[in-house]
């Protein structure tokens, strides 16, 4: 009998990261077919569609219990995954989430684990850009619709003071919003030196084309992707964005980490022909993840991987990951690369390059 991993993808609707989380996945379910399997037999990965939508993100979660499955890779729409947590809990089958979104894991729960960074993370890495950088007075928005954004601005307020930063403006959109010229124009009346914003999809877009060129802009990591820098176009040339590290694989420097991020990046662009997105290096960390802890507990039986989890450190494009029975997260700030869109990609900033340079590999914050 093969081993099952099961997936929660979004191949319909509004997630921009949906096809390249799935890719991610199927690249290293196909490596570990290489390699021989799980336990002696091949690994198989079954997908089920959210829609981006909370409500049929856990009918696509019910469907992979049928499976049976070791356990999930969740979607990276943090909505949807809060809503199929409680039922993984229930299920008892750990659910392996690629959304950012921090109330996934804080407070922890025994079957959810997340691979992206933290909002907390992301917040507290370009805080530490903005204070490098002198930009103590900076307009904050984002998307009052998305958990993911409402997370990020929440971390935002509560840890800018330690880094000497005040919010100038403070303002939230809907997800539907597209014209922002007025949003700008109270964010120039502030005085704020630069703006910070969180949101994906669409909205980012339009904040992309109608910012005004001399007030920089900030964002998370929701937006390291091809499609974003696609569809914004030279609009996007010189913002300054969150992103994993296997997102800028070859601009790091030489560590086990940028080993499997440009090993990830060869095998994806050659079958893709494209650089893989934070989605894609979500998808496979995560079933890397699985897999190690398959390996570890020597069981596809669900309880026994979950057990597992807590207790196999798995390297990884993203960098090493540790879960504990008290950290279901396992990376920290110093696993957020701080990038520039330049010539059509994300590369690391000045800042960044000195910061991974500073170790060779990326710093590690006490737990």
């Amino acid at each position: 009998m093969p081993v099952v991993l099961g997936q929660v993808v979004s191949r319909t609707g509004d997630n921009p990261g949906g096809q390249d989380n799935e890719r991610g996945a199927r690249l290293a379910v196909d490596e570990l077919n290489a390699a021989g399997g799980l336990l002696g037999q091949p690994v198989e990965l079954v997908v089920a569609d959210d829609r981006t939508s909370p409500a049929h993100a856990v009918t696509a979660f019910a469907e992979l219990l049928r499976a049976p499955v070791a356990g999930v890779v969740g979607t990276s729409f943090s909505n949807a995954s809060l809503a199929i947590i409680p039922v993984a809990e229930d299920a008892r089958v750990p659910y392996v989430s690629t959304g950012a979104a921090d109330s996934q894991v804080d407070p922890v729960r025994p079957y959810a684990f997340m691979t992206p960074p933290t909002a907390s993370a992301v917040a507290e890495q370009l805080l530490r850009y903005c204070r490098a950088h002198g930009l103590s007075r900076v307009a904050l928005i984002g998307d009052e619709n998305s958990v993911f954004a409402r997370a990020g601005l929440g971390k935002h307020v509560d840890l800018a003071p330690g880094h000497g930063v005040e919010w100038t403006h403070v303002e939230r959109f809907p997800m539907a919003a597209r014209e922002f010229a007025a949003l700008f124009e109270r964010v120039r009346d502030s005085g704020a030196q630069a703006v910070m914003a969180w949101a994906t999809g669409p909205p980012a877009v339009e904040l992309v084309r109608q910012r005004p060129r001399d007030l920089p802009l900030l964002m998370s990591h929701g937006n390291s992707d091809r499609r974003f820098l696609d569809v914004a176009g030279p609009a996007a040339e010189g913002v300054v964005a969150a992103a994993s590290l296997g997102v800028v694989a070859r601009d790091l420097p030489a560590s086990p980490v940028r080993d499997a991020a440009v090993a990830l990046a060869d095998a994806f662009e050659a079958r893709h022909g494209y650089a893989p997105s934070l989605y894609a290096v979500d998808g496979y960390s995560a079933v890397k993840l699985l897999a190690a802890a398959v390996a570890e507990a020597g069981s596809a039986d669900p309880r026994r991987v979950r057990d597992a989890l807590e207790t196999v450190e798995v390297l990884t494009p993203q960098g090493e990951y540790r879960y504990t029975a008290t950290d279901h997260h396992g990376l920290t700030a110093r696993h957020v690369a701080v990038t520039v869109v330049d010539g059509g990609r994300f590369v690391p900033t000045p800042w960044c390059r000195d910061e991974l340079a500073a170790t060779g590999k990326p710093r590690e914050d006490p737990k």
